[in-house]
């Protein structure tokens, strides 16, 4: 009996020391106040005032844009669309025709006849100008070659010196109203990757130029939103 007295008492102070944490693990340390001291780095914890806290919480993704391209040519338009076309993934865009009253063109002089125009407009190929045509109709500008059709002046003469540090030579500008149609591009849910690569292909068209689609647009795709 004395033993088993003995080993009775001796249990229960081991039990008090287990409990009291004075051996083994600290039965407070390993519930979830024990787990949440574990996890917590303080010195990773950064305090950041209202405003700082109310500008992380209120990112939006930036809204995309609804852009326009052109208006082309005709044979700039076909162009275009092979360039979009290989493009991966290929942008989706609308195409829309429109007129447009050209009071200027930038042209080259008559040709001496029809074997000379061709091999004339031979040469501004390999100077990689694609835009043009030659005059087939009877009057005083058969067989000359036109370059290109603007609506002021400005801007046939500012085309006109382009062409000349590309190296045509004999260019000229002058007056002459005539109806031109041609094709506008438009480009809806434009992200910031898809806008620089449709603008690489600027160097392709230099006459061309993006602009934001018209405000009737912008309305309609924020309510397709």
């Amino acid at each position: 009996m004395r033993a088993l007295f003995f080993l009775l008492v001796l249990a229960n102070l081991l039990f008090y020391a287990w409990h009291a944490g004075y051996i083994g693990p600290d039965p407070v340390a390993t519930g979830e106040s024990g787990r949440l001291t574990q996890e917590i780095a303080p010195e990773k914890i950064r305090l950041v005032s209202a405003d700082q806290a109310r500008a992380l919480t209120s990112k939006t993704p930036k809204p995309l844009a609804c852009l326009e391209w052109g208006a082309f040519p005709a044979q700039d338009f076909e162009r275009a669309q092979v360039l979009l076309a290989a493009m991966s993934p290929s942008p989706r865009y609308s195409a829309r025709k429109t007129d447009e009253t050209a009071g200027w063109w930038v042209f080259l002089p008559p040709q001496a006849n029809k074997p000379a125009a061709d091999k004339k407009g031979t040469e501004l190929k390999q100077l990689g100008i694609s835009d043009f045509f030659v005059i087939n109709e009877d009057g005083p500008n058969k067989l000359a070659i036109s370059l290109g059709v603007f609506k002021t002046e400005e801007a046939a003469r500012n085309y006109l010196e382009t062409l000349a540090r590309r190296g045509v030579k004999n260019g000229r500008a002058a007056e002459r109203e005539t109806r031109v149609a041609r094709t506008i591009l438009q480009f809806r849910e434009v992200d910031d990757a898809l806008r620089a690569r449709l603008t690489d292909f600027r160097k392709e068209f230099s006459s061309q130029d993006f602009k934001d689609c018209a405000a009737e647009d912008r309305k309609s795709d924020e309510r397709k939103g």
